[in-house]
């Protein structure tokens, strides 16, 4: 199959405008690379008859919107995109997690480390993203062995493959982008994990009937509102949500959605510009006794 490589050279600044822009037209999500005093960010659409007018429109949207920016696009095969990832790839340590693309061997010092293998094939996660380092600095911290976790749009498959090398006994990992569930469900069988993680097809929380005890989410500002009535139903009386996605702009405007839905911010991480939310069930007030 052939792709369309669409770069995008922006101030760091820039990059998470940029970021929610390229989202609009390839939700499956893109790769960000830093380089000097820039940030590249890459997306991959499929080449088809409706390609080119998509093309046209994601790069005036872009140019307009941002200055200044650098727009790029060429034609890859699969196993181009592939060889051009593997060339970006390197080994990741976040606390006790060590994610280690699939070709590669883990050195001496990664003894005592927790090993992850992964190929993010065309789907979102890769692992060097801020959003995503985020939420596996959540996940390091909150899951302990019997940790139950639910993984909402779940990319690559790396959050869920986290949990279950941490000791989750029981991840639910779940993606409206069939690709993404195919790459998920390639990692998770990849790591060993397939006994402890189900990959499935699905919106948001909609058909989940499971409560969880932690429920993360790396998506954006404007999609995570549209899950948090799940998460208040799908979460363990003690549980904590950890949404990801978003720029400290966005902050506000997602703690505002979050109260709405009866859930309660505790906590916001940041890493390069990028930032989580950290939140319980909002425990209802007592009505005062007469």
């Amino acid at each position: 199959m052939t792709w369309i490589e669409v770069s995008v050279s922006v101030r760091p600044a820039d990059a998470e405008r940029a970021g929610d822009l390229l989202l609009r037209y390839c939700p499956q999500g893109f790769s960000e690379t830093p380089a000097r005093h820039r940030r590249v960010l890459r997306v991959y659409l499929p080449l088809s008859p409706g390609s080119r007018p998509l093309l046209t429109r994601l790069r005036r949207h872009v140019t307009r919107t941002i200055t200044p920016v650098t727009v790029r696009t060429g034609r890859v095969e699969d196993t181009g995109w592939v060889r051009a990832w593997r060339a970006h790839a390197r080994p990741m340590r976040i606390g006790r997690l060590l994610v280690l693309p699939t070709w590669m061997r883990p050195a001496e010092r990664a003894s005592g480390l927790t090993l992850m293998r992964l190929d993010p094939g065309m789907a979102f996660g890769s692992g060097e993203h801020a959003s995503t380092q985020l939420c596996l600095a959540a996940i390091e911290r909150y899951v302990r062995r019997g940790t139950t976790v639910i993984d909402v749009g779940t990319g690559s498959g790396i959050l869920a493959v986290a949990a279950a090398r941490l000791g989750a006994p029981r991840v639910l990992a779940i993606d409206t982008d069939p690709v993404a569930v195919a790459v998920a469900g390639h990692n998770v069988r990849t790591n060993r994990v397939a006994d402890r993680v189900y990959v499935r097809s699905g919106v948001g929380l909609v058909r989940v009937r499971r409560r969880a005890d932690l429920i993360v989410a790396n998506l954006t500002a404007d999609t995570l509102p549209a899950i948090f009535d799940g998460v208040r139903r799908c979460l363990a009386a003690r549980g904590r949500f950890v949404g990801s996605g978003f720029g400290g702009a966005r902050v506000k405007d997602v703690m505002r959605a979050m109260a709405g839905a009866g859930l309660r911010p505790v906590q916001v991480d940041r890493l390069r510009g990028w930032r989580a939310v950290h939140a319980v069930t909002a425990v209802p007030e007592r009505p005062a006794k007469r």
